[in-house]
């Protein structure tokens, strides 16, 4: 059960039935740090590409855009597709303005002439011309990412090869549904082949082929129609580079979101080698709750993951420290499945290889969980593996059935302590700009226990390290369930 948060959605949040935030107490802090750094405005410059998911008044909401920001507060133009279970909305103009503070957390303010397209978003600039980014405002919430277009490619030769890529919303009943797979286009947009795999709600479906066309614009901004068992799918997508494309599903029903990442072969088991990091999220879809699970592991190219621990938090459920075994088969297609053997039972699924990880789709009847995963580690590591200042996001479950999304931005100390300012849109109750604190304690196989003080009250994380300048987390409390991504500045 794999998810490395990039920009996928973590909780099939309109679906499942929410724990309350019981566990995590506490009233909102009355401290206000200011905030530290040398950001600017100059530093959102350029052509972005952003998309999240989560969850509006009508329900499941996935949306994706691109924006020109001028490097001095202003969104010049921009577009954005809206896929709500209030309306789908596409191609919508934008424009606005933006702030970004000393510590690199920032708001944009979109605004739009066509109806119900307003919207605000709270983020945290990270390295490598990417943000990390939550909805924020009481109309909505969500979270995913920003990322800096590179305009080059813009165009069906740029994009032409195989992409897999990961889905996922509710179904034409409001169910969950997340479908992943591979798709190749020529030179015209054209799709040369294509499989697709999907779990709806219990109903698994593999190994379905797939035709169409996803031709671009010189905008950066595509349709894609894809032929599939469940009928024809369509989508806006926009263009990252000619590795990254984020993706939000046209078709009222099913109502779908996700990202589409580079395949490049040849693929055998040894596509698949070494030590990972992992997290998921999704629904336990026997009892309806809210699911995360996290760990590490070691696969030897051979098709054996060796060795691994796993944590689990199933609607507040708790187990840490699940030994786990499994194997995997990896086609010459880019399509491999996996099994992963653990305390809590046998776990199946199709995973594709990419370029931003592997994408994977849970093929059992019982757990719903999609998305980009098996992050792979550089070991060992230390204390010091976790030093200098990271923005973070994660995204929960939270009370009277609502989600709840959040961003900050800490500096670690490399020894055992963070410090740090955390936004938290709790479905519309927002809270923004207060002290949070927390204290980690490392091991070399980068699984490291964090404990939290936020405006939630205590919040227990255990933490996987991916490199120095990556983590990603699931929360372990009673009372919330929660993932996340940590990334370095």
């Amino acid at each position: 059960m794999f998810q490395a948060k990039g920009h996928s959605l973590l909780f099939l949040a309109t679906t499942i039935t929410f724990i309350t935030i019981a566990g995590c107490g506490g009233g909102s802090s009355v401290n206000f740090p200011p905030p530290q750094g040398g950001f600017t405005n100059s530093n959102l410059n350029g052509p972005f590409a952003f998309s999240y998911t989560g969850s509006d008044v009508g329900g499941f909401l996935s949306v994706a855009g691109s924006f020109m920001a001028d490097g001095a507060g202003h969104i010049t133009s921009g577009t954005q597709d809206i896929n709500s279970s209030a309306a789908v909305i596409t191609n919508a103009a934008v424009t606005g303005t933006y702030l970004v503070r000393a510590d690199g957390r920032g708001t944009i303010t979109l605004t739009s002439p066509t109806p119900n397209s307003n919207s605000t978003l709270d983020f945290v600039i990270v390295a490598g011309g990417h943000a990390l980014v939550t909805r924020f405002d009481n109309r909505a919430t969500g979270s995913g990412t920003i990322d800096q277009q590179t305009t080059s490619a813009f165009s069906n030769a740029a994009l032409a090869g195989p992409f897999a890529f990961s889905l996922s919303g509710i179904d034409t009943g409001g169910v969950p549904l997340a479908v992943t797979g591979v798709f190749t286009s020529d030179a015209t947009g054209t799709l040369t082949s294509g499989l697709d795999d999907s779990n709806d709600d219990g109903l698994v479906v593999t190994n379905d082929p797939m035709t169409g066309s996803i031709p671009v614009a010189s905008t950066g901004r595509g349709i894609a129609t894809l032929n599939t068992v469940r009928g024809t799918l369509t989508f806006a997508y926009y263009v990252v580079d000619a590795n990254h494309l984020k993706i939000v599903g046209t078709n009222t029903f099913p109502a779908l979101g996700g990202e589409a990442f580079r395949q490049t072969g040849p693929f055998t088991n040894a596509s698949v080698s070494g030590p990972f990091a992992f997290t998921v999220a999704g629904a336990d879809l026997l009892n309806g709750n809210p699911f995360a699970a996290g760990g590490v592991l070691t696969s030897d190219g051979a098709g054996n993951v060796t060795s691994g621990i796993e944590d689990f938090n199933d609607g507040g459920l708790i187990t840490t420290g699940a030994p786990l075994t499994g194997t995997y088969a990896m086609a010459a297609n880019g399509r491999g499945t996996l099994t992963l053997n653990t305390a809590a039972g046998t776990f199946s699924f199709v995973i594709y290889p990419s370029s931003g990880g592997v994408q994977v789709l849970e093929i059992d009847s019982r757990f719903l969980t999609s998305g980009t995963a098996l992050q792979q580690q550089t070991t060992p590591f230390t204390a010091a593996s976790f030093q200098g200042t990271y923005g973070m996001n994660f995204d929960a479950a939270a009370s009277g059935g609502t989600e709840l999304d959040s961003i900050a931005e800490f500096t670690a100390d490399g020894v055992s302590k963070l410090t740090g300012i955390i936004d938290i849109n709790n479905s519309g109750g927002i809270t923004f700009g207060q002290a949070m604190t927390g204290t980690f304690v490392a091991n070399a196989n980068g699984r490291n226990a964090l404990s939290l003080q936020t405006p939630l009250g205590p919040q227990s994380m255990i933490v996987y390290l991916v490199n120095g300048n990556r983590a990603i987390f699931i929360e372990v409390d009673g009372g919330l369930v929660a993932a996340g991504d940590i990334r370095h500045q």
